[in-house]
């Protein structure tokens, strides 16, 4: 680990000096006119801790617009997740309405509420990860990684590095 993050940090001085963003365009990060791999951008959110999140994300639906099995799988379990946790939530909504208004107990129903709530928003983010194209999935992996960007540039502005 301790090579790679030296390995990182040696391509990063090397280019850091002209302190140009990291820009992405079509499935390619570049920097300075140069074409950067996806290793290297992997290196570079470990280095700076900013963009792993988006970067798997990223790399998954790329995966998923190769391979349809993959993205039948995964669309397969999200809508089931989802389904689920939409009608588990409503009725813990609803029975937590009915306790709040209707038998006037606040101490239950109140916390029904917010946790049938909170299940609804977790499934509407399991409904929200299913890409029914490849196309579809191109968007969301063009979206993280315009992500992955902002955040690394984020994260380098105004630093300088020193050449090992």
């Amino acid at each position: 680990m301790k090579l790679l993050i030296t390995i990182a940090a040696i391509l990063i001085s090397i280019s850091a000096f002209s302190q140009d963003l990291i820009e992405y365009d079509n499935g390619y990060f570049s920097q300075n006119g140069e074409l950067l791999s996806m290793e290297q951008i992997d290196d570079l959110t470990v280095l700076h801790k900013a963009g792993r999140g988006n970067f798997r994300k990223g790399v998954n639906f790329d995966q998923m617009h190769k391979n349809p099995y993959l993205r039948g799988g995964n669309n397969t379990l999200n809508f089931l997740g989802g389904t689920a946790g939409t009608y588990v939530g409503s009725y813990v909504v609803i029975y937590g309405l009915l306790i709040t208004t209707a038998f006037d107990i606040p101490v239950i129903g109140v916390p029904m509420l917010a946790g049938g709530t909170g299940v609804c928003v977790i499934s509407y983010k399991a409904f929200s990860r299913i890409a029914l194209s490849p196309a579809g999935c191109l968007r969301k992996r063009d979206r993280q990684f315009n992500k992955v960007a902002g955040k690394l540039n984020q994260a380098t502005a105004g630093k300088r590095f020193i050449a090992i």
